[in-house]
């Protein structure tokens, strides 16, 4: 029997990179999932490559608007009939120093990253109460502890998913219901691939890459999933409020 047996999912960002790997695993371990997303290219395209591994459903939709975040928890009452976990992988980057930084893309970032957790949970939380509980896993990012160079708009979101995650898991914990961050370092997403695959010598971006963190590696989304499904499982029972750093060790420089 999988960890998730019989639990209903919403995975936002989870047409591609570790929001995929996580719809992907959770299904594996026997939940009913839908997966939301803006592109719909690509999120008709993982639909069908994840139906292979279990029930799976698409939404279109952009976290960032609460009738869309409504309409993404509501797929997930009317194909399964209740929601049990919420994972708000939805999220952009920014590589930018502020003086280059303009207005409408730190408002995109916040906006994605931060407000669009805020809309899902706000309609996701009736559901899990009337299940009696549940979990919530949140996307942080080791910047979230360590800022780095040309990111103000990415490190001060991901600062406040941590703190939005610790705050709203005090607010829960009274109907049972856990909410834990997961914070990833570099993982070979498409976003990374597409940095070594555009540039001028492929080889020695990879190898950059690789040393970003002292383990010297990048991370596959798949090591990653596993961090969501411990949290959304009842392996981490007795934890809320709790940041998950899956970073290979760079947080600890």
């Amino acid at each position: 029997m999988g960890k998730l047996e019989g639990k209903r999912v919403l995975v936002t960002g989870g047409a591609s990179g570790i929001g995929y790997a996580i719809a992907q695993l959770f299904l594996e371990n026997g939940a009913s999932t839908v997966i939301a997303d803006v592109d719909s290219a690509k999120l008709a395209a993982a639909q069908g490559e994840l139906a292979a591994h279990g029930s799976v459903r698409a939404v279109e939709g952009d976290v960032r608007s609460m009738v869309d975040a409504g309409r993404m928890v509501q797929a997930v009452v009317d194909e399964f009939g209740g929601l049990d976990v919420v994972v708000c992988n939805a999220g952009i980057t920014s590589v930018r120093s502020i003086e280059n930084l303009d207005e409408a893309e730190w408002d995109a970032v916040l906006a994605t990253n931060v407000k669009g957790m805020f809309t899902v949970i706000k309609h996701a939380i009736p559901h899990l109460k009337g299940a009696g509980g549940g979990t919530i896993v949140t996307l942080g990012s080791e910047m979230a502890f360590v800022a780095v160079p040309e990111s103000p708009a990415y490190n001060a979101s991901k600062g406040a998913v941590v703190m939005f995650t610790k705050s709203i898991a005090l607010d829960l914990v009274r109907y049972g219901i856990r909410v834990n961050a997961l914070c990833p370092g570099i993982t070979r997403t498409p976003l990374l691939q597409s940095e070594v695959d555009d540039s001028a010598d492929p080889a020695k971006t990879a190898a950059e890459q690789a040393t970003w963190a002292p383990m010297l590696r990048v991370a596959d989304p798949r090591e990653i999933a596993k961090g969501a499904l411990f949290l959304a499982s009842d392996d981490s029972s007795f934890a809320t409020g709790s940041c998950l750093l899956l970073d290979g060790g760079f947080t600890a420089r």
